[in-house]
């Protein structure tokens, strides 16, 4: 046999399998930068859920602030509710929070669902204190417009006039 018929054979075949390879390589490189961007997206969306969920939670925190401070009427009963809605506001990292907007208006307030026993009694305020069972209803929304919804009942011994 002679030595360069047998080279001319093989001349190319290590430049197909080199450029096979590249290939290859080029393949998983781009499954991998879309993997990694498929990760940061939900990285990303994670957490404007979680932004939205302790908006919705600082919006209950508000409403039970309200229940700490306002003192109400002996007239009002299990079924009634306060006044104003749950309270609204904008927190510093652009996110917001007030009632949740999926329930009709009426259930966008603080609502009285149970009263018992007296409490505690203080008559130098002339004032009764009974425990209190209420229902908050809070919605929290992050800037890309993530909505996290949240549902609270709170009990209260709550100050009556």
């Amino acid at each position: 046999m002679h030595p360069n018929r047998d080279r001319r054979r093989e001349s190319g075949a290590a430049l197909l399998v080199a450029m096979m390879m590249l290939a290859l390589m080029g393949l998983i490189g781009f499954a991998s930068m879309d993997t990694v961007m498929r990760d940061r997206q939900m990285s990303g969306n994670t957490s404007l859920a979680q932004n939205a969920l302790y908006a919705a939670d600082a919006g209950v925190a508000a409403s039970l602030d309200v229940l700490r401070t306002e003192i109400t009427t002996t007239s009002l009963t299990p079924g009634d509710c306060l006044v104003g809605t749950v309270p609204t506001a904008t927190l510093p990292n652009g996110t917001t929070y007030g009632p949740d907007s999926t329930v009709s208006v009426a259930n966008q307030r603080i609502c009285m669902l149970a009263s018992a026993e007296p409490c505690l009694e203080d008559s130098s305020l002339e004032l009764n204190f009974f425990n209190t069972v209420w229902n908050i209803r809070t919605e929290g929304q992050a800037r890309a417009g993530t909505v996290a919804r949240v549902g609270a009942t709170a009990a209260r011994c709550h100050a009556f006039d």
